[in-house]
């Protein structure tokens, strides 16, 4: 599979993180791609993907100025003919997109939380229906955009996990990509999802 990582982190140190942690659990390489890159849409698009993981960032989508830098990527999304797993700012990235505004919790949530499982879907295949996994954001998506299903929800955000009713967009609120062998649930998450690319 051609799985690429669109990088919106602006630290070096996290983007090899984030790479570290989604090779890891995906099991094969993956291509990484600056969010900044020139003509990023076309770039994209080019590479023939079989997922695109849009990654977390330390930018806030209530900042002046935010949504405009990150234009590029949400067009991506709105043209995208391939799976696409948005992850913590990528979910936000994702719901903005499609027309949800933000909510700012006035605190950063940094640990593992429980999550609870709202839909069998087969993203969740081999799951129990409450979930931990590993959260670092003080934003959420306040409302549930316009042609997705809301599939997970937790003490701090209501949208943990949306899918889109008709196309291949996934995004967790959450990590699932700094599972552990302790708590594995977001490695699985990932790896039904390499399935579902497949299929």
């Amino acid at each position: 599979m051609r799985l690429v990582l669109v990088d919106n982190y602006k630290e070096p140190e996290k983007a090899q993180e984030v790479l570290r942690n989604l090779t890891r659990c995906a099991g094969q390489p993956i291509e990484v791609v600056d969010r900044s890159a020139p003509d990023l849409v076309r770039k994209i698009l080019g590479m023939g993907p079989d997922l695109v993981f849009l990654s977390g960032s330390n930018s806030l989508l209530t900042r002046l100025g935010t949504r405009r830098e990150y234009r590029a990527e949400m067009d991506l999304v709105s043209k995208a003919n391939f799976p696409v797993l948005g992850i913590c700012f990528g979910h936000q990235l994702i719901g903005t997109a499609f027309g949800s505004g933000m909510t700012d919790l006035g605190e950063m949530i940094k640990r593992f939380e429980e999550v609870r499982v709202l839909d069998k879907h087969p993203i969740f295949d081999g799951l129990p229906s409450s979930i931990e996994v590993a959260e670092s954001h003080r934003q959420v998506l306040d409302r549930v955009p316009p042609g997705f299903m809301r599939l997970a929800e937790s003490e701090t955000s209501p949208i943990e996990a949306m899918c889109h009713e008709t196309r291949p967009i996934y995004s967790f609120q959450f990590h699932p990509e700094r599972a552990d062998d302790i708590r594995p649930h977001g490695r699985m998450i990932i790896q039904n999802l390499l399935k579902l690319a497949k299929s």
